[in-house]
């Protein structure tokens, strides 16, 4: 057996990040990473690469920049990127960090970052079962991360190892490590967007993803749980007040409606409806006197001749609006002019 910790990265820099293929997210998405992807964001870098003062594409150490608990320290930074027959190859500018890691063994593999705003997106069958599921091929490289546990299986380790001899027990792990079913991680948030939602949440400063993405769960299933209990609580209501104003509604459907839309407005018609004040008595002589002089208000006199026009056409609106009989829709005009 033959033991060491002496590791040699390529000697061109060139490091195999995204393989071909098509690998499923714990969101039920499947990101498709074919070379169509590859040479789209080959040709986004190079177009952003054109800026000035352009530093590169991050590569940090197992994604500790998405937390802002974490230290963001460089393992390196990507200067160029290349869509080759097996997928997306980077070409790395190591830090003193990240060398000593690569070189020391202590990372192998890598773990390309994109942001769903940067990728294509539709639906189409997926999986054993043929479910409809969102598809996402991205178009851009967020950055990269130092890691050992990828989320895209089928990358070439960032180093060899300067001998070749291997114990029994180092094939069967390597074989076991091959062979077993990588689970993704959920693709990072934003900075800006974690650092407001853990506020807003009032999560802990080193929240995880899944913990953002639990409690928003949560806060949704409170919010439509409130919803419908005031849903609720408003149709018992108006039930409640249409009966209270039985007396005086003719249509319990529109004026239900319109205690639904606008309860205040319409407990105020429905209380007008009922004011004394409203109704002309039966032995006062003007209720006897014929023509306009029977739409005259209360307390008005002969020397007000629009009255009468006035009180109609409100008559009319009243009834069109309420739903309510010509008699009901008078009185409450007539009642209204007096006040």
């Amino acid at each position: 057996m033959n033991l060491t910790t002496t590791f040699e990265p390529a000697a061109d820099g060139w490091f195999h990040i995204a393989p071909h293929g098509t690998f499923p997210h714990p969101t039920g998405a499947q990101q498709v990473i074919d070379p169509e992807a590859c040479e789209t964001m080959a040709r986004t870098f190079a177009e952003e690469a054109r800026q000035p003062n352009f530093p590169g594409l991050l590569v940090d150490f197992d994604h500790f920049s998405h937390d802002p608990a974490r230290p963001s320290a460089a393992a390196g930074w990507v200067s160029a990127l290349e869509a080759r027959k097996d997928g997306l190859y980077a070409q790395v500018r190591w830090s003193d960090l990240g060398h000593a890691a690569v070189t020391g063994g202590r990372y192998r593999l890598v773990s390309p970052v994109w942001n769903r705003a940067d990728c294509d997106s539709w639906t189409a069958p997926a999986g054993p079962a043929g479910q409809e599921a969102p598809h996402l091929r991205p178009r851009r490289l967020a950055r990269v991360a130092l890691t050992n546990d990828p989320n895209l299986p089928g990358l070439a380790p960032l180093t060899n190892r300067t001998d070749e001899v291997k114990t029994k027990s180092e094939e069967q792990a390597q074989d076991a490590k091959a062979s077993a079913t990588k689970t993704p991680p959920p693709l990072p948030l934003p900075r800006s967007l974690r650092a407001a939602l853990i506020e807003l949440l009032r999560l802990a400063a080193g929240a995880s993803d899944a913990e953002i993405a639990e409690a928003l769960r949560l806060q949704r299933d409170e919010l439509e749980a409130l919803r419908n209990r005031c849903v609720a609580l408003s149709e018992a209501q108006a039930d409640a007040e249409l009966e209270a104003f039985a007396d005086v509604i003719t249509n319990r459907a529109a004026v239900r409606a319109q205690l639904l839309a606008n309860r205040e407005g319409t407990l105020a018609v429905l209380q007008a409806l009922r004011r004394p004040e409203a109704f002309v008595p039966l032995h006062d002589a003007r209720a006897r006197r014929p023509n306009l002089q029977l739409l005259s208000p209360l307390g008005a006199t002969e020397s007000d001749p629009n009255a009468a026009r006035r009180i109609a056409n409100r008559a009319r609106q009243l009834q069109s609006e309420l739903k309510i009989g010509h008699h009901a829709a008078f009185r409450l005009a007539e009642g209204e002019d007096a006040a």
